[in-house]
């Protein structure tokens, strides 16, 4: 994601999740455009670190709504428990992947967009 603070853009990593890459499709498109959908104009991001490509790793905020928690639980985002520390979010994952919503209405490696990228 990407966002304007104070007339600078910055690239958004968000926190705990992981979506289908753009060659994933159609997930990936379909997990980015629920994402647009979803966001206000303006978010709150409350940081957690950067990554080594320099990206804030935040959480996305719309008043008290974690939008990154949302991706989550319409079956948009995988849990990335690898960086993962909150609990709410696995859960989340499992109410999604029984109502097989989003990237749990098929398998494949839609599901685990890490595994997908070091092919």
């Amino acid at each position: 994601m990407t966002v304007n603070c104070a007339g600078q853009e910055e690239r958004v990593r968000l926190y705990c999740i992981d979506t289908p890459e753009m060659g994933q499709q159609p997930w990936g498109r379909q997990s980015r455009d629920y994402l647009r959908r979803i966001t206000p104009s303006q978010v709150e991001i409350v940081t957690h670190d950067r990554d080594r490509y320099g990206r804030l790793v935040g959480e996305v905020l719309s008043g008290n709504r974690s939008l990154n928690l949302a991706m989550v639980e319409a079956g948009q985002a995988a849990v990335y428990n690898r960086y993962c520390s909150d609990d709410r979010y696995a859960p989340a994952e499992r109410q999604a992947k029984a109502a097989r919503l989003g990237v749990w209405a098929e398998p494949g490696l839609h599901q685990q967009p890490w595994e997908w990228r070091s092919l």
